[in-house]
């Protein structure tokens, strides 16, 4: 550093910025240093002096001077500091180095700003999506590129979603699929350190653009961690002024990376609280349905919806035994819940079966209509072209060795894969159901043993009171028959009659308040009543029933199941749904035995507005038309919602005839 010094009269010592020889020799620059003299001087020498050196007095400092072409020294005046002589071009030089030097802090401190309020715009949102989508803006707004894209990586190390900023919806189109991690990309994943690169066609990783794509030549890719392992990758690209990512560049999109995980990390911790939450739900309003036995079908199909809304997909099945070696898709909720409703599956050489048979999960990246029914083999690759739905998980309903059937959930195709965290929350939400229909089962197994034991007890009321009372009634008439012109026996004749008919209503309360057993002669009244007095408790009143006609004798018992799972559907929807406080339900038959009728009228909210893809509403049309009847659902002038189900009789009928 060169000290310039004063004379006595010049007040305290001062320090000037330190002047450093140029290695330019030419002539009478202000950077060229000295041509010859001692090489240990640190003074800056000119090559000529100015009228102000010569005006100087003796006592003022002094500094090389030169004459002829030749530098020499002038030592200092006794009693002062060595000084440097500083031009007026060193001067202007030092004053533009200092004006430089500010406006570089200057811009450095604007770019800090920048960077802090990036990172308070990110860490502010807790919604993921939400967040990665700011991170790219923020990158490229901090960087200055033109372009900017997010790869989250995923269990494989591969790309699993990309949040990208900087073109058009026309131009994403036009470029089809999203990047795989090939290429420079995936030079990032594998080596997770900053990346800058001049001109990617120069690259040797470049494995060049797709049609269409926009020309990209300077790139900057930074890993993004959370707790120490890689998230995913920030790429910019297309620097706007055309030159290349610097080194300042990089190390604020470093610095924004760091905050970014964090931020990441937050919000993934709120996503995943969300998503529990929502699954919790979702299992107490499902389980609470299984668990009273409303309605089997009505339960399943409720399982089916809640589980494609809350994962956010397209479609859900569950799938039970249908046989030994078959599954029946009993419940489907989504786009293809016409074509696959009462779809069988095999238990040999599906996915489905698979997953049932080993009672091991499935989480599929990719997943088509097609392929739904085929081995589990040709689940690993689909070809191009013929995928109609995206990421799909397939779940076992088990709570104990053997899984009582399987829910299947898939998302759009493109949608985001199922991660260990969907896979855990569909599991649980699936295991709390099963738990729920096997409760159910042992419900049921109560009540049939309850029905044996109320059948034992009938039959011996029936022992010792009817037919010891028609056993008294026969002794009393065979008296009569001996003793007809008796002046009581008009009076003894009437008391008997009496008895009789008491005794009747007797045997027939008894055999009206049986339930008939799985497996029995099948009862539809019995059956209507006991679906009434089940819904009662979950209603939380008691429906108006109208039964008409012969239904227990002329309707067979398979139309009778289509029948009573309408009513059970019926019922169930108005408990989920229509917050009603009054049902009234007609079973009838007309008078000449060709027709049967349900009528279900409630006087809820009426008909929601989503019950496009509905299995439920499907399932109650598809039952009327197995029977060429139809099913009329809507919501009538007076509000509430009405089920109108009516079927032929006669070609039933005519078939069983047909058969005897």
């Amino acid at each position: 550093m060169v000290q310039a010094g004063t004379g006595p009269s010049d007040g305290p010592n001062t320090t000037t910025p330190e002047l450093r020889p140029s290695n330019d020799a030419t002539t009478g620059s202000p950077h060229n240093g000295a041509a010859s003299g001692n090489p240990a001087s640190n003074t800056a020498t000119p090559t000529s002096a100015t009228p102000a050196d010569a005006s100087r007095g003796a006592g003022a400092p002094r500094g090389p001077v030169s004459g002829n072409g030749a530098t020499r020294s002038i030592p200092p005046a006794p009693g002062a500091k060595a000084a440097a002589v500083v031009t007026a071009a060193h001067r202007d030089n030092l004053f533009r180095g200092l004006v430089d030097r500010a406006a570089a802090a200057e811009v450095s401190q604007e770019r800090m700003r920048h960077l802090l309020d990036a990172v308070l715009s990110v860490a502010s949102d807790l919604s993921l999506p939400d967040v990665l989508r700011r991170i790219v803006t923020a990158g490229c707004e901090l960087a200055g590129a033109r372009y900017g894209a997010l790869g989250v990586l995923g269990q494989d190390g591969h790309l699993v979603e990309f949040t990208h900023t900087g073109m058009t919806g026309r131009t994403e189109a036009e470029i089809g699929t999203l990047p795989v991690g090939k290429g420079v990309l995936g030079l990032v994943i594998k080596h997770p350190e900053p990346l800058r690169v001049a001109d990617l066609a120069q690259h040797p990783e470049a494995a060049g653009f797709p049609a269409n794509h926009p020309p990209m030549t300077s790139f900057l890719g930074v890993p993004i961690r959370v707790r120490g392992e890689v998230f995913g990758n920030l790429y910019l690209t297309e620097k706007v002024d055309g030159l290349a990512f610097t080194q300042e560049d990089e190390d604020v999109v470093v610095a924004l990376a760091a905050a970014a995980g964090m931020a990441v990390e937050n919000a993934r911790h709120f996503d995943r609280s969300h998503r529990r939450e929502r699954w919790l739900q979702a299992t107490t309003e499902v389980t609470a349905v299984l668990r009273t036995s409303l309605c089997e079908s009505a339960g399943m199909d409720l399982l089916a919806e809640r589980a494609r809304e809350t994962a956010g997909a397209v479609l859900a099945f569950v799938a039970v035994p249908a046989g030994p070696e078959h599954l029946r898709m009993s419940a489907v909720d989504g786009v293809l819940a016409d074509e696959l409703t009462g779809e069988c599956v095999s238990t040999l050489d599906s996915i489905t079966g698979d997953v049932y048979v080993t009672g091991r999960s499935r989480v599929l990246t990719e997943v088509a209509k097609a392929t739904l029914t085929r081995s589990p083999s040709t689940f690993q690759q689909l070809p191009d072209g013929i995928s109609e739905l995206g990421p799909a998980v397939f779940v076992p309903l088990s709570a104990g060795a053997r899984p009582c059937g399987v829910l299947m959930i898939a998302r759009e195709h493109g949608g985001a894969r199922f991660d260990e965290d969907d896979l855990r929350m569909v599991t649980d939400y699936a295991t709390h159901a099963a738990l729920a229909i096997d409760f159910a089962d042992a419900q049921q197994d109560r009540q049939r043993l309850a029905l044996y034991e109320e059948r034992d007890r009938i039959a011996r009321d029936l022992h010792d009171l009817v037919i010891q009372r028609l056993f008294a009634i026969g002794l009393g008439l065979q008296g009569l028959k001996r003793a007809p012109g008796t002046p009581d026996a008009p009076e003894r004749l009437t008391g008997f009659v009496a008895e009789i008919d008491q005794t009747i209503r007797e045997i027939r309360r008894s055999i009206f308040s049986l339930q008939q057993p799985t497996g029995g002669p099948y009862s539809l009244r019995g059956e209507v009543l006991r679906a009434i007095s089940e819904a009662t408790v979950t209603l939380g009143f008691e429906p108006t029933v109208r039964l008409e006609g012969p239904l227990d004798s002329v309707v067979p018992a398979d139309v009778a199941l289509d029948l009573m799972a309408t009513l059970r559907e019926a019922l169930s929807n108005v408990v989920r749904h229509a917050g009603a406080g009054s049902v009234a339900l007609t079973v009838s038959v007309d008078r000449h035995a060709r027709r049967l009728r349900l009528l279900v009228q409630d006087d809820g909210s009426g008909l929601p507005e989503n019950i496009a893809h509905r299995g439920g509403l499907s399932n109650m049309v598809q039952r009327a038309r197995r029977w060429d009847g139809d099913c009329v659902i809507d919501s009538p002038g007076v509000g509430g919602t009405r089920v109108d189900w009516d079927v032929p009789l006669a070609r039933h009928a005519e078939s069983q005839e047909g058969r005897g």
